[in-house]
Order: C-alpha cells, then sequence, then structure tokens
C-alpha cells in the first residue's frame, strides 16, 4: 500500500471488558492493521479481559475516576486523550479519523476536539431513553424525557454510523436527530479468523447443547430463555457463557440461579462465565438462542452463522430482523415472549435450513472497512470532515 492510501484510525473503547462490542473494537483494529492501515485501540480505563494480538493499546487511565468530581473527572480525561493523540502525531501523520464505540467514549472524543469522530451507534436509543426515564409518572416524567432527548440531540449531532438499517431508522424518523451526517455500515467480521478461533482446543461438554454467550444482564434476558427453556422440554444443556460487571450484575446471576432452581431446571444450565475466546462454544453449540430486549446489530447471531451454527432469536430492535432474513425469519420470535421463543428453540433443533453464504456475505470485514475509509474520504471532499 502507498503511504498516501495509508490511513490511520482511531478507535475509542470505554474497557476492553469482556462483551461484543468491545470485541467488535478489536475486529475493526485487526482488520485495518491487516490490510495495511495503522489502527490504535484507545481504552478510557481497565479492565482489559480481551485478547488484543498485535493491536496498539493505549489505556488512558489506569483508574476508573481521574476526580471525584464528574465535570473535572470527564475534563481530566479529554485532556488525557488529547494528549496521547498529540503524542501519536507527533511523528507526523494525523489521524485520518476516529470511531466512538462506547457512550462515555462519544461524550469524550467530543470534548477532546478529535475530528472527525464516527459514533458507531449501536443499541436501541428509544430503549435506553426509557432507562433513562425511569418509572417516573406525569409532568415529571415529561420534563425527564424532554431533557435526555435534548441531551441525546446535542450529544449525536456529528457524524453517526449506525450498525443496521433499522437503527439508522429509529434514530432519525423516531427519535427525530439531526446529525451532520448518517449512514449504516455493518459491523466487521474476519470469516477465516473466526473459523481458526473455533478451531482451538477447549474443553467442551461432550453432549449436543444449547447456547447463549452474553454478559450477564437484564438487557440480555437470561430469565426470557430460562423460561422458555423450560418450556420446550428440550433435554439438551442450556449454557450461559458469560461474565457479570459490577454489583448489579453479581444480584442478576443470583436472580437467575435461583430462576432455574425454581423452574426446575438448575441441574441442566450451565453458567459457564466469562471466556476470552467463545468460539468454540459457538461452533460446537447445536443451537444459540438470544433472547435480548433490544440490540444494534447483535454479534453473536451473524458469529454463529460465520461458524454454521443454528440460531434463533427474539426480534428485538433493533439487528436481527436484518441478520435471520429469507428462510431463516421463521426463527425470530416477539420480544418477551417465552412460549414462541420455546417453539422456535424445538423447531430449530428437528430441522434447520443449510447455512449458505448468501446470508453472510454482506458482513465480510473487508467490505466494512473499505465502506467506512470511503465515506470519510466523501465527507472530506464535501468539507464536512
Amino acid at each position: 500500500m502507498s503511504p498516501e492510501n495509508k490511513k490511520r484510525v482511531g478507535l475509542f473503547v470505554d474497557s476492553l471488558m469482556g462483551g461484543g462490542a468491545e470485541r467488535v473494537a478489536l475486529n475493526f483494529a485487526e482488520k485495518f492493521i491487516e490490510l495495511g492501515h495503522d489502527a490504535r485501540v484507545f481504552v478510557l480505563h481497565p479492565p482489559i479481559e480481551h485478547q488484543t494480538g498485535n493491536v496498539p493499546i493505549h489505556l488512558v487511565s489506569e483508574h476508573f475516576k481521574l476526580a471525584n468530581w464528574r465535570p473535572l473527572n470527564k475534563w481530566l480525561y479529554a485532556r488525557r486523550i488529547r494528549q496521547l493523540v498529540l503524542e501519536i502525531e507527533a511523528d507526523g501523520k494525523p489521524f485520518d479519523f476516529f470511531i466512538s464505540n462506547a457512550e462515555d467514549s462519544d461524550r469524550l472524543t467530543r470534548m477532546a476536539g478529535l475530528r472527525p469522530v464516527f459514533i458507531r451507534y449501536r443499541n436501541s436509543l428509544l430503549h435506553f431513553l426509557d432507562a433513562k426515564v425511569g418509572d417516573t409518572r406525569g409532568i415529571k416524567r415529561r420534563i425527564r424525557h424532554l431533557r435526555w432527548l435534548n441531551k441525546f440531540r446535542r450529544l449525536y449531532s456529528g457524524h453517526l454510523v449506525t450498525v443496521s438499517q433499522a437503527l439508522q431508522d429509529e434514530l432519525v424518523n423516531e427519535v427525530g436527530l439531526k446529525p451532520q451526517s448518517i449512514k449504516t455500515i455493518y459491523n466487521p467480521f474476519d470469516f477465516e479468523l473466526l473459523r481458526r478461533r473455533a478451531a482451538e482446543p477447549r474443553d467442551l461438554p461432550n453432549e449436543p447443547y444449547i447456547l447463549y454467550p452474553a454478559r450477564l444482564t437484564p438487557r440480555k434476558r437470561q430469565d426470557l430463555l430460562l423460561r422458555a427453556y423450560a418450556q420446550s422440554g428440550v433435554t439438551l444443556p442450556l449454557v450461559l457463557l458469560g461474565g457479570v460487571s459490577g454489583a448489579e450484575g453479581e444480584r442478576y446471576e443470583v436472580e437467575m440461579k435461583a430462576l432455574a432452581d425454581q423452574l426446575g431446571i438448575s441441574g441442566r444450565v450451565r453458567f459457564q462465565g466469562f471466556e476470552q475466546n467463545p468460539y468454540p462454544w459457538i461452533k460446537g453449540a447445536a443451537l444459540v438462542a438470544m433472547s435480548s430486549d433490544s440490540e444494534g446489530l447483535p454479534t453473536v447471531l451473524i458469529e454463529s452463522l460465520i461458524l454454521g451454527t443454528p440460531v434463533v432469536s427474539t426480534d428485538c430492535p433493533t439487528g436481527p430482523s436484518e441478520i435471520l432474513t429469507g428462510d431463516l425469519a421463521r426463527y425470530l420470535s416477539p420480544v418477551g415472549d417465552a412460549p414462541s421463543l420455546a417453539a422456535n428453540i424445538r423447531a430449530a433443533l428437528e430441522s434447520y435450513p443449510p447455512i449458505t453464504e448468501r446470508h453472510i456475505e454482506r458482513f465480510r470485514a473487508e467490505n466494512t472497512i473499505r465502506t467506512y475509509i470511503a465515506h470519510s474520504e466523501a465527507l472530506i471532499a464535501k468539507g464536512l470532515a
């Protein structure tokens, strides 16, 4: 690659805690590097749980807090980000663009004055807005809703990249965002790397099993999957492959174990915890079942299909209906509907269509990287970046 075509790209994440969004950021960096570009991942703070390989990692702070006063804490983080960027650019090569992959990074890259930043919006903002408003009622609810809505409209007024078309439609048509630019670009998936990592040896169950690889959190609705699994009558073990985050995650894990016991299925449910390499588990599964209330573009569904593993999912906003298309669409069930999900689990285990290239080709990483570069160049040409 000629020097003038080589791009320098910075990718921001809040941490590298085990999770799909964090893995996607590393996938981006790995593919940029493989294609001859200079890609760096900026991590705001620990933990770093994922394998980072040959990706340069720049830790902004070893501490979660730099100051107890929140505005000062943000300012200090933004200053450190700017200093790190300037240190790297001291070799005379500026960054061509940045990609923000998490909520705190969205704010701090803006405060640091970085340009251009593509905020990769990943989940339903309507669901996020509902969570911020909470269970308030009346005029208080309306005021809080408007305050958060205006905050989001200011924050996301720059360059947005959504991970699914449905999410783009939601942000513009339902939330009313008016960004400087917005484009849908799917997450990058390195098919060959995924398949190599899936072939690495792991101590997997000897019998067929159903798998849900996701962090234990209420949004992922492991409770719904446990109920659906109990109702399905399926005797294959269920493996929940995912860690927890903080006290809330620990409480949720305790609740899920209690629920499994209450449903009489605790002997068939395995809480496996976080795995740095989940791909042998995904490839070895008889079925991957996703039960989320909301997603952006659910990584686990695409990775499962790439590895040839059947999937069922809730038809949550947003993403699953753009992944499970054609003859796979029948395996989508309404959000929160345990009987429907149970029926799909049974049906998928009995018979599943062949998974072919036409189901997954659009998610190849090379297509994603080239689209980002072309998009950035087009905005620069128009004087928008």
